[in-house]
């Protein structure tokens, strides 16, 4: 058959096939029916627990966040981080003319309150002082938001898995990021076969350090408790508390009343102008990826990668902009 015949069978099959995202594997199907893992762009690296295939990819990217001391001046101002102080009496000592909790090591009352405030700051590092503003403020308040500039840059993974299910089931899909100047760099860590899972896992902790913190959608309730999961089936032993950034409890918090809904997609429609073509949702991931294991085509494992990249920059671009909305 001719090229152009070809194309035309082809065209003509996937029209009869209803269901958009079953059209859409068919013709990845058909695409790459001859291709090998080396057209994804990654390499094979060796980790402590194995061998798996690392997908990377860099771009520019304007990132953008409040510098430490406007947030330190910021949470100066806010009286409510002392215990004892609620909205009437932070207003009353404004009146008084108290305007900083500096001004309030004078205070009779919330001297030594303010005292011990300002050394834990001066003397803790960026993790103690996002500590204390959540031991006043719940997890989604822009309080707490705003702390993520006591963060430099290159200390932040952005995170975001692709599993075959919601719970005790294989990651097949890693992806984190960090960004260094004006390029954000993703790599993904891709599961191959299922022997492959605790290598995938060791590609995201072999990047974490004491001053990290993570930036993920939902990965509070998910994505963290997820891997955490995984990694004690396995035995791997690793710290991944540290602090945390869920971009979807600040999206609702700020945007509920903007936006139809809060959805990744959604926020990246509206606010950014990015509409994605040929994603697949991740609800149909696990098909996805179980057609790869059965036929070994490559494509429709193409969607999966390219979805949870769009994720992870999406996720860099929403923290900026909420801090250029607090």
């Amino acid at each position: 058959m001719k090229k152009q015949e070809h194309e035309e069978y082809l065209t003509d099959s996937l029209s009869e096939i209803s269901d958009p995202i079953e059209r859409l594997k068919a013709k990845l199907l058909a695409q790459y029916e001859d291709s090998t893992l080396d057209e994804l762009g990654g390499e094979e690296i060796e980790t402590p627990h194995g061998k798996t295939l690392q997908i990377t990819h860099r771009e520019k990217i304007n990132f953008n966040l409040k510098s430490d001391s406007k947030v330190e001046k910021s949470i100066k101002c806010d009286f409510k981080l002392l215990p004892g102080i609620g909205d009437c009496t932070a207003d009353r000592l404004k009146k008084q003319g108290y305007q900083t909790i500096d001004d309030l090591i004078e205070h009779p009352r919330f001297g030594d309150k303010a005292q011990i405030f300002l050394d834990r700051m001066c003397n803790g590092d960026s993790c103690d002082i996002i500590d204390l503003v959540k031991n006043r403020y719940p997890a989604s308040h822009k309080r707490v938001l705003e702390c993520a500039g006591f963060k430099k840059p290159e200390h932040f993974i952005f995170l975001d898995i692709e599993t075959m299910g919601l719970s005790n089931v294989p990651v097949i899909l890693m992806g984190e990021a960090t960004i260094e100047e004006d390029e954000i760099e993703v790599r993904q860590y891709l599961l191959r076969d299922f022997s492959e899972e605790p290598a995938v896992l060791s590609g995201l902790t072999s990047q974490v350090d004491k001053e990290t913190a993570f930036v993920s959608f939902n990965g509070v309730t998910f994505d963290l408790p997820f891997i955490k999961n995984r990694l004690r089936h396995f035995s791997i032993n690793n710290d991944l508390n540290r602090p945390h950034f869920d971009l979807l409890h600040f999206s609702r918090r700020m945007w509920r009343n903007n936006l139809p809904n809060c959805q990744l997609t959604t926020i990246e429609e509206h606010l950014f102008d990015i509409e994605r073509s040929e994603d697949v949702p991740g609800s149909k991931i696990p098909g996805y990826y179980k057609t790869y294991q059965k036929t070994g085509n490559i494509g429709p494992l193409v969607p999966i990668v390219e979805h949870n990249r769009m994720d992870i920059v999406t996720l860099a671009l929403i923290l900026s902009r909420m801090h250029d909305e607090i």
